[in-house]
């Protein structure tokens, strides 16, 4: 039986990586980014760049904007609705009740292995102004509410859980954060939180709420707590 040479796995393997590189490297950029600017980002020659966005371009997962810079195309939105789907299910009616009861964003964040990442918002209905996450968002574990709530999950021993946690100014500027811990299947970590413009709120009022969401959202998961 043959097999592939050893250097043409490897050279497939940088490949891959190079290109998984590439695609959060776009998604992840505070504002659009030119070929040039990957290109230099990913320390290779600008013709390279060149074939790789091609390649995306092809298979729908990189769009050019009017300007030819680079956005992640509808190919990956597409993809992106079926990840962790049946937690997406279950958190979406609590997330939108939470917001709507306390007229501000709330927030369903996950541990990705590396980062805390915003999986879904709610918007409240009824507020005249709304704060917009953008689900994607990542941010290290030690900013932000949700993100210490997910650390203290993460390293119990170190960082000792609290009833919540609470931010200002820190992953949104501006922005007001509290968070509470979410607990999933098999333990993984996670954080319900919401988002709001400074003003004066009874913070332990709000906790209760995501509490209260957030042992709605594990039932429906089959957490038993």
């Amino acid at each position: 039986m043959s097999t592939a040479p050893k250097s043409n796995i490897e050279g497939g393997s940088q490949t891959l990586g190079r290109g998984l590189q590439a695609l959060t490297l776009i998604g992840e950029a505070r504002s659009p980014l030119s070929v040039a600017d990957l290109a230099a980002q990913l320390g290779i020659h600008r013709s390279m760049a060149y074939r790789l966005v091609k390649t995306f371009e092809q298979y729908g997962f990189v769009e050019r904007t009017a300007s030819g810079e680079l956005e992640l195309g509808a190919r990956l939105g597409a993809l992106a609705r079926n990840v962790a789907q049946s937690l997406q299910s279950a958190a979406a009616p609590h997330l939108a009740a939470l917001s709507d009861e306390l007229l501000m964003t709330s927030l369903l964040v996950v541990f990705d292995g590396e980062e805390a990442v915003t999986l879904s918002t709610a918007e409240p209905r009824a507020a005249d102004a709304t704060v917009a996450q953008r689900p994607g968002t990542r941010h290290p574990i030690d900013n932000g509410a949700p993100g210490r709530v997910i650390r203290s999950q993460l390293h119990p021993q170190d960082f000792p859980a609290k009833d919540f946690e609470s931010s200002h100014d820190e992953v949104i500027p501006g922005l007001t954060s509290i968070a509470v811990p979410l607990a999933l299947p098999q333990g993984k970590p996670a954080a319900i939180a919401v988002i709001y413009p400074p003003r004066e709120v009874d913070e332990a009022k709000v906790a209760s709420a995501l509490h209260e969401a957030s042992a709605k959202i594990s039932t429906a998961l089959g957490v038993r707590s």
